[in-house]
Order: structure tokens, then sequence, then C-alpha cells
């Protein structure tokens, strides 16, 4: 289920537009929708990849080293290094570490940390068919059927197949109605800030229900509803209304459904949001934050909720959205390290750390650092849109963590900053207290 998951993650984040690295496209103080830059793997260089593994570096000598990088990057830029060790717990290195920076996808950090929080690492998100009408001793139902989402974002074929088969199972072989799709778990605004809250063609357009990650056109839930429709058919159930949008009336939510299928666990998904830095899974996670007791789940909402739970564990940002498609989306590194350092002790914090792609290894991380100190010992979540790359995380230190964040705005070549960004890193994985 988990790999099943990941596999979905990656491609639905590879199906995203992104921008040529030539061209990012105009600014949103332009007018124009922020548009965002690459965030995919980029071989590193075979000068970094000529670093040696074995080479060890102190406090001072790191200090150095990082100092020097700073000075190559551009000087909208922040960073912040911290020795997370229980023995050891020391700012290594901080330069304008208290000024907020756009984010870009490190918004995902903040996202997905309190979707871990709120929904449990081993929590999941259900989707269940629902039944209104009089069945009769032939398998007719002669009513309507209700497909209610929860708001998984990975609802797909194999899930429709098992609802429909419990449908049949249930001695239901013929429906005399429709199959009317219930998205209510969530607002109907299918985008996010950058796209006023329309469609927007760098995300597939969110909704309560969706089938396969959503499309970028048509209305998600009836989608998903047709799908269901045709599962039902394949499992000799024939529909003969056919498919519209409706809410479950309240006297039907309080009985055992129909059929019910259960999304991966949230540690799953928060690990198919941040490997492949997948927007579509982080705008869906960020709605299902607000969507409790009754109410429904919006980016705002869920925004706040995010806000809320890194003011809790002393880390401050302002947000917009769950993926960091909005410029609005601002933190400092201090904060960002802050909200780092907190997780690995939180419950899920096993989850969290293992949600972050490995360097040189897998995700967006998957070319950068190969051979390198840093390549296997250091996780992190890369982010980029116009004019911003941001790379925060941690390297294993041999007695501990080091927890950094860099995050630089103003960037005129990604893959400049990169650079910078890798050296950056390879450097703390060198480091030994």
């Amino acid at each position: 289920m988990r790999n099943r998951v990941g596999l979905m993650a990656l491609a639905a984040a590879l199906a995203m537009p992104v921008v040529a690295q030539a061209s990012p496209g105009p600014s949103a103080a332009a007018g124009g929708a922020l548009l965002p830059g690459p965030d995919l793997a980029q071989r590193s260089s075979p000068a970094l990849a000529r670093a040696a593994a074995s080479d060890r570096i102190n406090r001072s000598q790191l200090r150095r080293k990082l100092k020097r990088l700073a000075r190559r990057a551009p000087g909208s830029s922040g960073f912040y290094v911290y020795d997370a060790g229980a023995r050891n717990r020391r700012v290594l290195f901080d330069r304008k570490e208290g000024k907020q920076r756009k984010l870009a996808s490190n918004t995902k950090l903040f996202t997905t940390a309190a979707a871990l929080d709120r929904l449990g690492a081993d929590g999941r998100i259900e989707t269940v068919v629902q039944a209104r009408g009089r069945r009769n001793g032939n398998g007719r139902l002669d009513g309507d059927l209700f497909l209610v989402g929860g708001g998984d974002p990975t609802l797909g074929r194999s899930e429709m197949r098992k609802l429909a088969t419990e449908v049949e199972r249930s001695g239901v072989s013929r429906v005399k109605g429709r199959i009317l799709a219930d998205d209510t778990v969530f607002d109907r605004r299918r985008g996010v800030p950058d796209s006023g809250f329309g469609p927007s063609p760098y995300i597939a357009p969110l909704s309560g229900l969706v089938y396969r990650g959503s499309t970028y056109s048509g209305d998600p839930a009836t989608e998903a509803a047709r799908a269901m429709k045709g599962a039902l058919k394949k499992r000799g159930v024939k529909v003969t209304g056919g498919v519209k949008i409706g809410s479950t009336p309240r006297r039907l939510t309080a009985r055992r459904p129909l059929a019910s299928v259960s999304s991966p666990t949230i540690a799953a998904i928060a690990e198919a949001t941040n490997k492949p830095s997948n927007n579509f899974y982080a705008e869906m996670l960020l709605k299902r934050l607000w969507a409790k007791g009754g109410r429904r789940g919006t980016t705002r909402g869920g925004a706040k909720a995010s806000e809320r739970f890194a003011h809790s564990q002393g880390a401050k940002i302002s947000q917009l959205d769950g993926s960091g498609l909005s410029d609005g989306n601002r933190s400092d590194p201090r904060s960002v390290v802050r909200l780092l350092v907190a997780m690995l002790d939180h419950r899920a914090g096993r989850a969290f750390y293992g949600s972050l792609p490995t360097a040189g290894r897998e995700g967006t991380l998957d070319e950068r650092m190969e051979g390198t100190a840093a390549a296997g010992r250091c996780r992190a979540k890369t982010g980029t849109i116009t004019g911003v790359s941001a790379l925060s995380g941690y390297c294993n230190s041999g007695r501990g963590r080091v927890v950094f964040s860099l995050l630089m705005n103003g960037v005129g070549s990604y893959e400049a900053a990169r650079r910078i960004q890798d050296e950056m890193t390879i450097e703390i994985a060198r480091y030994r207290p």
C-alpha cells in the first residue's frame, strides 16, 4: 500500500506542469499567477561528487566554510544550522536567521507536520457508500447510492473496485436511482490563493471527493461518481439513473455504511507529499486539517490550523496554502529549524523524518549530492518558485542530528542556488562534534 501511494504521488508530481529553468515566468507582483520553478531532482556536478565522505570537520571549520559559501548566495537569503544532539545542542551557523523569507515548497514541512500531529501517523481517511430507499427481496434498491468523500487524495481504481464489491456483497444487484457524489467534507473552492481559489494550471482541482488525483477539467466529485458507476457495472450491479452532486441526508450519516474504504496511513500520504513534492496531496491534507467536528475543510482554515501547530512548537509562519505555490507563505530559517527540531521528539517524528527525500537517493534529491558525504546521510525538503530556492532538513552527525534551513530569495539562477545549498549540506554532513 505504501509503495502504491509513493508511485502515485511521483507520477502525479511529474505530470504537473513545471516552468523551464530559463524562463521562470511572471511574479505575483507583476499581476500574473506565481509560477512554480522546477522542484525536481538535479544531478550534482562532478566536483561535488568528488567530496570525500570520510573527511570530518569540527565546529569552527564548519562555520568558516558555511560563512564563505553564504557570501555567494543572494542577499535576500537566510541560514540557520543547529546541532540537535542531546549533548551538543547549540547553534553552528546563522545569518539573517530571524528574517522571514518566501518558503516555496518548504511550506510542505509545516503542512505535513501539522497533518501528522492532528490526524495521527496511523490515521486514515475514509470514503463510504450510503443507501437511501427501500430494498426488496430480489436485490433491488428503490432509491439512490451516495458516494461520500472524506478528502482522500489517493482514491483510485482499486478503491472503487473494493467499494463496488462490498455493495454487491451486501445484496444489492440493481439500483433504481442515481449515484450522488457528496464532496461536502470540503468547500468547493478548487484552487489556492495564487489562482484566486479558482482552477490553477499548476494543481489539479481540489475537492472532498476526487478520483485518481482529480483532473484538469470537469468536476472531481462527478468524475468519482462515474467511476463508481462503472465499477458497479463490472460487478453486475446495474444503476438505472445517472450521477449527480448531492449532500447525504443527516439521518443517513448515522447509519452503518453499505461499503467503505480507507486511505493509506497519513504517514504514507505525508511521504508521498514530501518526497516528490506533490502539490495536490499537500493542498488536500491542508483542507483535511480543518474538516473536523462538522466543519468543512478549507484552505484558509487548514492554514490557520497549521500555523497554530507551528506556534505551539515555537515556530512562526505566515501560511496561505499547503504546497507553497503562493509567495505569501513565509517563515524564517530559525523557525523552520525549530519545527524540525520539535518533530524529532514528536510521537510522529519517525514518520515525518522518513517522509523527506534522502540526498543522492530518492525524490527531489535523487540526483543531488550523489557520492558525497551527504548522500544517504541527509534528508531534506526542496523548494522552488519564481526567484526562490530552499532546502531544509537533517544530517546525521554521528551523535545525533544537525538541523538546517537554507532559504534563498532573490534567486536569479536556480542552478547556482542549488549548488550553494548542496555544498553547504555536504559540509554539514562532514561535521562531527
